[in-house]
């Protein structure tokens, strides 16, 4: 399994950064289920901040539901 990394989007220092608990939590998923999500090529790769500190921003996270939303609805 390779790390994908970013670099923070600019404007996001007042963007919190999530572990995977609390993105589940903001999604509504059950932990399995986001983690199957962060397979898929369209989701916002993690922030690393050691080798077992993973990340994510909330705003990425928030984009990407909206996106999925967006498209089910279409």
């Amino acid at each position: 399994m390779s790390r994908k990394s970013t670099a923070p989007s600019e404007g996001a220092i007042d963007d919190p950064l999530l572990t995977d608990e609390q993105g589940r939590n903001l999604l509504n998923v059950g932990m399995t289920r986001f983690l199957e999500l962060q397979k898929e090529p369209d989701f916002p790769a993690p922030i690393w901040l050691g080798p077992r500190g993973k990340r994510h921003l909330r705003s990425e996270l928030l984009r990407y539901a909206l996106s999925k939303r967006e498209r089910v609805a279409a």
